[in-house]
């Protein structure tokens, strides 16, 4: 059997020639657009929003805490020079209010009286601040604070090692050990007790007295970021962190002229460089199997990974009997900040600094897009609500209002092909006013068309591969959905292969197939007396030496066509020497057909392949690709053998009329072949020959050659030589 393989690979990437519809309905649709003073909500409704109202950016380096204080005045905590800002509702800008001679403020605090306390970093010292000095309230002993919570007798602080401070003007004790690495978060519930997160475990407790603690919840995450209690006895809490989620740390190396305290040693959990870039990273601490002495000026280093698919953070309520419920669960972002107000809660994230409401029945609305990195603190104020940018500092005041205009702006959509614009059918409460643009950019650019507006519902923006559209309004409104229509060109079928293969079948069975299934005409038996019989005869036993089979040329292809359009083929052939194509069969849709080769002289013969998409297109838009083989060789002649012996030496001379000898061999007596070296030491050759010295019995020996050519063909002649 002879097996000829002809492959070509193209490629090619898939759309749509039918007219395609690209809609956005909902949330994970427009969250990917651009908004302006809009909101969405979690059901994928685009409403007017909150506007920002001043954004006050600061000469800092990280913007890490803020607190309210009775008066309304917020004061902001910095790094990496211990700056305090303080902000006022009817001041058009922040004012510098006390510098400690701490780089880092990584948490505020203001007592019921006014009285403003900041934590200090790296050195872990409470501070009493006012507008004339900072002065040391209380040395913990612990190199960070991460949080603050002034009453009316004293201040707590939670640092590292997991331990919570109790600090007064005389005295400084270590209020409660939680065996965690640090204490992230404090706050006075509604009877009293103490409420502490912790790191890295994301364990809430409630400490009602010195050295006395009660494990509220064990979270599935590294830490508790903000606990509300309520007045009604309920806790809401903030956690975040998946098992496999750590941020990289940033605030080590203080910056040029502020104090130098040291470096945190390799057991601390955080580790602070200057630069702070990227948020408080609360680091477990580490557990070798055996204890190893670390320098204490090597600072520790972590690496952040993030694995999709884990939950990132979660909002919790801790009810009055203890039971805990999950309110809000999210793996496409990290949370960062909790608020409440007027029984919703309120959060930031890091997904483009997003502010969110979550309401009773825990959906989410987005509020507001700030276009920061992330927001890592949120506070509402008389004048609306304050969020902080972390990484690149910067105080945003939102309004508590709606405010116009109402802009957005989608994202950019790929048709994958030269598209024609159709119409914008949208979902809304009012009518809006929609404008387009293309281009072939993946991202807009100068080569695109102008933003232009619609014709009715029609697009007007000329055929191209992108497209995007925007609207802007002043009145109120409710857009559910937007679906924009359009018409990619047809695209031609593509053919990525075209195989060949000659194939040996049963002369009463032309199928390919079956052309391992041969029989004989009877069959013979030959007994023990070397007498023969035939089973299905009386006459003379003899076996038919006609040819047992034939020949068929199957041809098939693989195509595919990018519209997902029904393929019809049509099929040509010529021979090598010959100028014209001959039809061999059209309106194929199968992938294959086969022809009896004997139909075909022996010579080398290319194939066309024509892949056409009319039966799915008009006429007019029908595409055809054409594919053309290399040439096939078709052989069927066996070679011709002639052979003298001459003494003991067998000369043999094997010609073929289309293609070159590929092997000969003989035997002697039947027995076993015998491999022949070519005269000229390779078979490569239409004519080729070959010699060999015999050694023969006595008696009459019959030596047969068999010669191969590399069509496989086979030619024997037989030599009945007497000695």
């Amino acid at each position: 059997m002879k097996r000829l393989i002809l492959a070509i690979s193209l490629a090619c990437s898939a759309t749509a020639s039918s007219p395609v519809t690209w809609e956005l309905s909902q949330f994970a649709d427009f969250i990917k657009g651009k908004l302006k003073n809009l909101s969405l909500t979690r059901e994928g409704s685009l409403l007017p929003g909150p506007a920002l109202a001043i954004a006050h950016t600061l000469p800092e380096t990280s913007l890490w805490a803020l607190a309210q204080a009775p008066d309304g005045a917020v004061y902001l905590g910095t790094g990496p020079k211990g700056r305090i800002y303080r902000w006022r509702r009817d001041a058009k800008s922040l004012e510098l209010f006390a510098t400690l001679p701490e780089p880092h403020i990584f948490a505020l605090t203001v007592a019921p009286d006014g009285t403003v306390f900041a934590a200090g970093s790296p050195s872990g010292n409470i501070y009493r601040v006012t507008a004339t000095e900072a002065k040391v309230f209380a040395q913990t002993g612990a190199k960070f604070l991460w949080s603050l919570l002034a009453t009316r007798d004293a201040v707590f602080a939670g640092g590292d090692n997991g331990r919570i401070f109790r600090a007064t003007a005389s005295l400084s004790e270590v209020y409660y050990e939680s065996g965690q690495s640090n204490i992230t978060s404090l706050a006075l519930s509604s009877d009293g007790a103490l409420i502490a997160g912790s790191d890295p475990n994301g364990i809430l407790y409630r400490i009602p007295a010195k050295g006395t603690a009660q494990v509220l919840y064990d979270a599935p995450f590294t830490e508790i970021r903000t606990v509300i209690p309520t007045a009604s006895g309920e806790i809401y809490f903030l956690a975040m962190g998946g098992a496999a989620t750590r941020r990289t740390q940033t605030a080590n190396q203080p910056a040029s002229g502020a104090a130098t305290t040291g470096v945190p040693q390799v057991t601390t959990t955080i580790t602070v460089t200057e630069e702070a870039q990227a948020g408080i990273d609360l680091k477990p601490k580490p557990q070798p199997a055996t204890p190893t002495p670390t320098p204490a000026a090597t600072p520790a280093t972590t690496t952040s990974l993030d694995v999709p698919g884990l939950d990132r953070s979660a909002i919790y309520r801790l009810n009055k009997d203890l039971t805990v419920d999950s309110l809000y669960v999210t793996k496409e972002e990290s949370i960062y900040d909790l608020a409440e107000l007027n029984s919703s809660l309120y959060f930031s994230s890091d997904n483009h600094g997003r502010i969110y409401r979550l309401d009773g029945d825990r959906a989410a609305t987005l509020l507001h897009e700030s276009g920061e990195s992330e927001i890592g603190r949120l506070l509402h104020t008389p004048s609306g609500w304050l969020a902080a940018a972390t990484s690149s500092p910067k105080l945003l005041l939102l309004s508590d209002t709606k405010t116009p205009p109402y802009e957005y702006e989608s994202p950019v959509h790929e048709a994958s092909n030269i598209a024609r614009w159709g119409a914008i059918n949208a979902t809304s409460s009012v009518a809006l006013a929609f404008e387009s643009r293309s281009g072939n950019a993946a991202r807009p650019d100068a080569t695109w068309s102008t933003w232009q507006a619609l014709n009715g519902n029609n697009i007007q923006s000329p055929p191209a591969r992108y497209v995007q559209w925007r609207f802007r309004t002043d009145r109120d409104f409710t857009l559910r959905s937007v679906a924009l229509n359009y018409l990619p060109r047809n695209l031609p079928p593509i053919v990525k292969s075209l195989t060949a293969v000659l194939a040996m079948v049963p002369t009463n069975n032309p199928k390919p197939q079956a052309a391992a299934t041969t029989s004989s005409s009877y069959t013979l038996t030959i007994t023990d007396t070397g007498e023969a019989s035939s089973s299905t005869s009386a006459g003379t036993a003899s076996l038919l030496a006609s040819r047992p089979a034939g020949r068929q040329l199957m041809l098939s292809w693989v195509a595919e066509d990018p519209d997902s359009d029904t393929l019809q083929y049509t099929l040509h052939f010529r021979g090598e020497d010959e100028s014209q194509w001959k039809l061999l069969k059209q309106e194929l849709t199968e992938n294959s057909f086969t022809i009896d080769a004997d139909t075909l002289a022996d010579g080398r013969y290319l194939f066309r392949l024509t892949a056409s998409d009319t039966l799915s297109n008009p006429s007019a838009s029908a595409r055809t690709t054409e594919f053309n083989s290399v040439p096939v060789q078709l052989d069927q002649s066996v070679p011709t053998i002639e052979a003298t012996l001459n003494g003991t030496t067998l000369s043999i001379k094997c010609t073929d009329s289309a293609s070159p000898i590929r092997r000969i061999e003989y035997s002697i007596n039947a027995g076993r072949w015998i491999l022949l070296e070519a005269a000229d030491g390779i078979y490569d050759s239409r004519e080729e020959s070959a010699t060999a010295t015999l050694s023969l019995p006595a008696g009459e020996s019959i030596i047969t050659i068999r010669a191969y050519d590399s069509s496989l063909n086979v030619a024997l002649r037989k030599l009945i030589v007497k000695r």
